[in-house]
């Protein structure tokens, strides 16, 4: 298994790239920022739980370890 740090432009790339706000910050880019930091949550992307999305929530998802905790609870 490699070690991979997990780099903003890959978070960026699975983001709606829509710049709504909807999730309080000014850009896609800065809130893919927070989430690495820890500051967001995948949840807090409106957009991403529109059905266009689902593809790219369920990468983040899993990107984050969230899906596995989801199919154990």
């Amino acid at each position: 298994m490699v070690n991979h740090k997990i780099n903003v432009f890959e978070i960026y790339e699975l983001l709606p790239q829509i710049n709504c706000k909807n999730c309080g910050e000014n850009n896609c880019m800065a809130f893919a920022q927070k989430l690495i930091d820890g500051g967001k949550t995948v949840g807090g992307c409106s957009p991403l739980r529109e059905s266009i999305y689902e593809k790219k929530r369920l990468e983040l998802e899993n990107f984050f370890g969230l899906t596995a905790a989801k199919e154990q609870s």
